[in-house]
């Protein structure tokens, strides 16, 4: 999956997406609190405006079909990177997230001690968490070597367990 690592926090498209949660979310306040239904909506929003864009003036049935094939896929990328910086939270008691600011891209880290989550945000992200497993899931198979899909499941189900311990945490 990941085009260095196994989690999405170690992938290009991970990176982008905490990327956009960060601009859009995260720095308009101060990096305090990460709210799971905002970055939900927010990369939900992104994902559907990047399939229209990259198929801009295409006949609404091929865009239909663009949205179709490629959102589900981009779409648990999403609440899986959304999933890990939960975990990371619940396991650290705040998630740190690296801004690379100025000229220099200086990297600043920020920890966050807050996190707003729902019962339905969790929801969310423990159906994507459990599909993912599935032997049959686009993902599982994504993996060239075995080695690497045990060790990928292994983070996969560990994010799973953090996510079930704190059901009772959420709103």
């Amino acid at each position: 999956m990941g085009s260095w690592g196994i989690t999405m926090r170690q992938s290009d498209y991970g990176l982008d997406l905490l990327g956009s949660i960060v601009e859009a979310q995260l720095k308009k306040v101060e990096f305090s609190t990460f709210n799971v239904a905002e970055a939900i909506g927010l990369l939900r929003r992104d994902i559907l405006d990047e399939i229209k864009r990259a198929n801009q003036g295409c006949p609404p049935e091929k865009l239909d079909y663009y949205i179709n094939a490629n959102f589900p896929r981009d779409f648990t990328q999403a609440a899986l990177l959304i999933a890990e910086c939960l975990a990371d939270y619940y396991r650290a008691g705040e998630l740190t997230v690296t801004e690379y600011t100025g000229e220099d891209y200086t990297p600043v880290d920020h920890h966050i001690t807050n996190f707003m989550v729902t019962k339905d945000d969790l929801q969310i992200l423990l159906e994507e968490l459990c599909r993912v497993q599935d032997p049959a899931h686009w993902m599982y198979n994504g993996w060239f070597r075995d080695s690497d899909r045990k060790k990928w499941l292994a983070h996969i189900r560990s994010v799973q367990q953090v996510l079930e311990e704190h059901r009772g945490d959420a709103a």
